[in-house]
């Protein structure tokens, strides 16, 4: 069975769901005739675009060139063995940039930030009652790495972190400097008109003035759904079929940025997803304008939503058709699989609705914007920011430069 991280060839998305195969590109063409997403207010007198930097899964390696702009975020998978050591030199490059706002959320490969998932070496006795350093204190499991550990990772690591784990200590042991780390928390930056400066506060500014600066809260979160049986070593993993997202993320979030990517929407899809649902129910609750994430190294790139009745009927036909789906048990693969496929596509008329729906909205949306001359409002951006080139050990992916 092929990794649900590696791309497959054009002909067996083609056999996999014919549908999908022939209606795939042109749902690109729509989504890039419609132009780009408006998703938040105008700039205020004196004060241009936000610009954001984006880039994840630079594993322990540095792009030479990133960018200049207001904001930089990093999407997770600094390091590679998720030590101090490497982590620590990851977030020192980060601190050397010359953005004055730095986010960053963590990966499955930092394992330092899940207790439960760090290595020895860098764990210390909990509790200050002297335990050992292998201790498996607050979860009441033996003191092995094996089979007890994977579990309690995978079920809990992804929601909450531990009730008597001593978060804010264990952050500390990493200097951030002026970056951001987030770990189901939120901050929100503000960016004062015509200045190169911005600061952070815990809510948003009230105090009115001429020329208001413009705030952006962003929440970020790690979790990653386990679609493989990850080893015990990979942080905040959780099972597939496992919601780790309902409710979870603030209203008032501008930009997310979690490490997974949601299903159907650059995570390899259609038909091969390796996104999360779950995730993507939250995002259709929030409506982000901004969502950075990585993990998927060959899904990299950057893709408009609308959050309208063609990308509706878009994800309704990736997850009908969706191949990989080791929540419910089901792998097909082989000659099977395009006879599934195709059998499927010719008998399943609300397919073929939903087809119709995603060709005839874009098409609204493509008039709409390009002849009527309306405005994109309310929209936004997802971008899969792995700088790292597919499996390729090198960083391949040039970082993504969203302007709000």
């Amino acid at each position: 069975m092929s990794s649900p991280f590696h791309p497959r060839p054009a002909h067996t998305y083609l056999l996999s769901s014919p549908l999908l195969g022939l209606l795939s590109p042109i749902h690109s063409l729509l989504l890039h005739l419609r132009g780009p997403p408006q998703p938040l207010p105008p700039s205020g007198h004196g004060h241009g675009p936000i610009r954001v930097v984006c880039i994840s899964d630079t594993h322990t390696q540095r792009w030479e060139d990133v960018p200049d702009g207001d904001l930089l975020i990093h999407a997770g998978d600094l390091s590679n063995d998720g030590s101090v050591r490497e982590i620590q030199e990851a977030v020192d490059w980060l601190k050397s940039l010359p953005h004055r706002q730095k986010v960053v959320v963590c990966g499955n490969h930092d394992s330092f930030f899940d207790w439960r998932s760090r290595r020895l070496e860098d764990k210390e006795p909990r509790g200050g009652d002297g335990g050992g350093v292998g201790e498996r204190d607050g979860l009441g499991e033996d003191k092995d790495i094996g089979e007890v550990r994977l579990s309690a990772s995978t079920m809990t690591a992804s929601i909450h972190s531990l009730e008597d784990y001593d978060y804010e200590r264990d952050i500390n042991r990493i200097d951030w400097g002026d970056i951001h780390y987030l770990q189901h928390s939120s901050v929100t930056l503000t960016f004062p008109p015509s200045s190169s400066t911005s600061t952070s506060t815990t809510s948003t500014p009230s105090t009115p003035s001429t020329t208001k600066p413009r705030t952006l809260t962003i929440y970020g979160a790690p979790q990653i759904p386990s679609l493989v049986p990850f080893g015990p070593e990979h942080a905040f993993t959780y099972p597939p079929h496992h919601d780790a997202w309902s409710s979870t993320v603030p209203p008032s979030t501008d930009i997310l940025i979690t490490h997974t990517p949601p299903a159907y929407h650059r995570d390899l899809s259609p038909v091969f997803s390796a996104g999360c649902p779950f995730l993507l129910s939250e995002i259709w609750r929030v409506r982000p304008a901004l969502h950075v994430f990585g993990h998927v190294h060959a899904a990299y790139g950057i893709e408009p939503v609308f959050w309208d009745e063609a990308q509706r009927a878009w994800e309704r036909l990736c997850e009908r058709r969706r191949v990989w789906l080791p929540a419910q048990g089901k792998r097909t693969s082989g000659i099977m699989m395009y006879i599934t496929g195709i059998l499927r596509d010719l008998v399943d008329v609300q397919g073929w609705v939903d087809a119709v729906r995603v060709v005839v909205y874009g098409v609204v949306g493509v008039v709409w914007a390009r002849v009527w001359g309306g405005e994109n409002r309310g929209c936004g951006w997802m971008v899969n920011a792995a700088c790292m080139y597919r499996n390729s050990g090198r960083l391949g992916n040039e970082p993504v430069v969203v302007e709000l």
